[in-house]
């Protein structure tokens, strides 16, 4: 096996041999070869490791004999820092661009809006009003539309408040997309405030630990990595994998899931080689029929793209 810049190539025999551009690569693992290779491929694969390549729809594996897969994952790994330019985090975000919506999509948000100016005439008395109001405000933010999403939420906070209470779960929730809107605006001073302090509360009432106060950490996360602050994004997403790990454990989807998180913001902030080993993490938990998963199929992908000497946050 030798590597360069642009491309892997593997010696398969004496006549032959398996050379690839890193690009292609669409995905790579590295384990303990399985009973199914090692009965395919002979005894000579029971020991050592097997690396996999996903390249144009079809996985290769090649036997690498006498190499642990932890040994081997930190050779490869050794090999790409040496040769890939110093690591640096990915540049604050800018506002999210306005998205293209199919006709059918501008019905359905222009129904959404007539309903909800007919609800906001209403007495504000019912939890589901708020929520039908959070909808129609995250239609806005997810098309573009922050400016009309801020227009709708931050009201709603205000009578939320007033109406259920500041800690109750519909408050946290509106003034959650009220956050999460400010920071995809580009109002990351404002984002970041409302998002601590909905933390701060539900921590306090729900429970470090609870399921809503993880996502809302999460969110706040993500606005700290938006805004290109990657050490309080690291800080909160170390947070959630450990909560989640006590709660859960290790090996649970929900755990894995927030571990993928905290390994892609480790990708974003220029860390390579904590991103790599949290991915493998995440492939060495899932149960070994779970190749399809979503989340073994995103590690892989990442691998491979951490694995690619030219790539750069």
């Amino acid at each position: 096996m030798s590597f360069s810049h642009s491309e892997i190539r593997w010696r398969r025999s004496v006549r032959s041999a398996f050379v690839v551009g890193w690009r292609e690569v669409t995905g790579v693992d590295v384990r303990t070869p399985d009973l199914v290779e090692v009965i395919s491929a002979g005894v000579g694969w029971a020991d050592g490791s097997v690396i996999r390549l996903d390249v144009a729809g079809a996985t290769h594996r090649f036997h690498v004999a006498g190499t642990q897969p932890e040994q081997l994952r930190e050779t490869l790994m050794a090999w790409v820092v040496r040769e890939a330019p110093p690591s640096k985090p990915w540049p604050v975000a800018p506002a999210r661009p306005v998205v293209a919506r199919a006709p059918v999509d501008i019905a359905y948000a222009a129904a959404a809006i007539w309903r909800a100016s007919g609800l906001g005439r209403a007495p504000f008395s019912e939890i589901t009003t708020a929520s039908y109001r959070v909808a129609v405000a995250e239609n806005h933010r997810d098309s573009g539309r922050y400016s009309e999403a801020i227009a709708v939420l931050e009201p709603l906070a205000q009578q939320c408040a007033e109406k259920f209470g500041a800690d109750q779960p519909i408050t946290l929730q509106v003034r959650n997309a009220l956050g999460r809107s400010y920071c995809d605006a580009g109002y990351f001073s404002e984002g970041l405030e409302v998002l601590n302090d909905i933390v701060s509360i539900a921590e306090h009432v729900l429970g470090v630990d609870d399921d809503m106060t993880l996502t809302l950490r999460n969110n706040l996360a993500l606005g700290y990595s938006a805004a290109g602050e990657y050490r309080h994004a690291l800080d909160l997403l170390d947070l959630n994998v450990d909560y989640s790990e006590r709660k859960l454990g290790d090996d649970s989807l929900e755990t894995l899931g927030r571990r993928n998180n905290l390994a892609a913001t480790q990708a974003l902030a220029g860390l390579r080689q904590r991103a790599a080993a949290s991915y493998w993490s995440i492939l060495d938990r899932l149960h070994p029929d779970s190749y399809a998963h979503s989340l073994a199929v995103t590690a892989r992908q990442n691998l491979a793209i951490l694995h690619n000497p030219l790539w750069e946050p």
